[in-house]
């Protein structure tokens, strides 16, 4: 019986690195890049001042865009980000099997979990390369005093990776700087502060005067949260009650074991904790993706301080029961909502477009940045010498435009002003039945051919239908003044 646990352990210590690898670029090959995604492919084709001003809207520092810049000034989408980040969560999960103190169990948990497999590993964003970073410190903990100087640079090179990844690397950066005044010589004490203080500069810079984004709906989030993070789609049976109770019962343990052996785990499981829900709370509500780091800084915690936490052989029997009750029922609830994420008809918009030599000429505006329409199909037309125009500035995208998305007056819409800048070769792209939506405030008929009367306070204007593509969900439309 040994022996074969022997064997399986060795062959998922083997392969399961290359296996992920594997997995998570078959669906790279499938997947089509979403609005995130390729917001920030194309934020990275802007001047580097603007860059650096755009953060503070943003919510996301800079590193990424400037990762991203090369690739995307030589218009190398999408595969290009979506390698690059490919490449950092294989990294990550290869500094986890090879430096974690966790059982091999607990690992393939953690590698074929649904945030490792379904979004980290296939959705180019931001996260991978923090989580990879923070992955990194929690490998040199135990040479934190030997390294003194790479340590204070991988805890700033992951606070400069994106707010969530921040906020563990301040938390872990404190327990680090309240130890090295009793570990440390003076000289080491003051680079090492140094670099801190370098980071937190680079930090401030970046987001002084952020813009936090609409007001939360608090009882929206906790249910958010919940489900997300300690999650059963069960319904509300006894079955979901008992798993429920038995994470909550889990951490409770945790929590007393780390009060009772380690103050310094406790400090930092309830103010990564607390600093995260505080996060979702009060400054910005989060989705998924962004719900997941509760899952990232649960395994931060017991891979720092895995000798007081995982000391004996319940405490791990229960660490990897919370490791599966925790996220591998994600994946019968997620798998089946990532339809955002990894279904974008982007791809199949732009091909819409390019296929009409008609599109091809004419100057092409949408109201929805935010949807495939704009960036996402906007990247493929690139490469075809076609932009779609952002109907609110009536130009390219550019640092203005693009600050302009994330402000509220920016749905407010002068449709005569924007008339007066059309041409007779001009056409109007909506998504499904978004059109109506945007035009809720004024008078908009939908006729039954599927054109529109629309009205504004000085004139009435057709918006004829062209074409619905009932593939994309695009429609176009040729606007007229009646």
């Amino acid at each position: 019986m040994n022996t074969l646990k022997n064997k399986i352990e060795n062959y998922l210590s083997k392969y399961c690195v290359f296996i992920f690898a594997i997995v998570t670029l078959f669906i790279i090959l499938l997947h089509v890049p979403y609005w995130d995604e390729t917001h920030a492919f194309y934020i990275s084709r802007l001047k580097l001042s603007e860059i650096f001003a755009i953060t503070r809207v943003e919510g996301h520092t800079m590193l990424w865009y400037l990762i991203l810049k090369p690739f995307s000034s030589l218009k190398l989408y999408p595969y290009s980000m979506s390698i690059i980040n490919w490449l950092f969560c294989v990294l990550a999960i290869f500094v986890l099997w090879k430096k974690a103190p966790f059982s091999v169990i607990s690992k393939t948990f953690i590698t074929f979990s649904v945030p490792f497999l379904f979004y980290w590993g296939s959705i180019a964003r931001c996260y991978s390369i923090g989580i990879l970073f923070l992955f990194l410190i929690c490998s040199f903990w135990q040479e934190r005093f030997k390294r003194p100087y790479l340590f204070s640079s991988l805890i700033i090179l992951a606070a400069n990776t994106s707010v969530l990844a921040m906020i563990g690397s301040f938390f872990i950066g404190l327990v680090y700087i309240f130890e090295m005044f009793k570990k440390l010589d003076k000289k080491q004490i003051i680079i090492s502060i140094s670099i801190f203080l370098f980071g937190a500069f680079l930090i401030v810079a970046q987001f002084y005067g952020v813009e936090t984004g609409k007001k939360i709906q608090y009882a929206y989030i906790i249910w958010q949260m919940m489900r997300r993070f300690l999650i059963f789609p069960l319904g509300n049976n006894i079955l979901a009650f008992l798993l429920h109770s038995a994470c909550f019962v889990g951490f409770y343990y945790y929590f007393y074991l780390a009060f009772k052996k380690s103050k310094k785990a406790l400090f930092l499981m309830l103010s990564l904790f607390s600093a995260l829900t505080f996060l979702f709370f009060k400054i910005y509500s989060g989705n998924y993706w962004n719900h997941y780091f509760y899952y990232i800084y649960f395994i931060i915690v017991f891979w720092i301080f895995h000798k007081e936490l995982l000391s004996n052989k319940f405490s791990k029997i229960l660490f990897n029961i919370i490791l599966f009750l925790m996220m591998f029922p994600l994946a019968v609830l997620e798998t089946n909502r990532m339809d955002i994420t990894h279904t974008s008809s982007a791809k199949n918009v732009a091909r819409q477009i390019i296929e009409n030599d008609e599109y091809k000429k004419a100057k092409l505006y949408t109201l929805e940045w935010w949807s495939d329409l704009a960036p996402g199909a906007l990247m493929y037309l690139m490469k075809e010498d076609i932009y779609i125009y952002d109907l609110h500035n009536r130009k390219r995208t550019s640092f203005e435009s693009i600050k302009d998305i994330f402000r509220m007056e920016h749905e407010i819409i002068d449709f005569d002003e924007f008339y007066k800048n059309m041409d007779k070769n001009s056409y109007l792209l909506t998504k499904g039945s978004l059109l109506n939506q945007k035009f809720k405030r004024m008078v908009a008929d939908l006729l039954t051919t599927g054109d529109y009367v629309f009205e504004t306070p000085k004139k009435r204007y057709l918006l004829k239908l062209i074409e619905e593509n009932k593939k994309t969900g695009m429609n176009v439309y040729k606007v007229s003044e009646i």
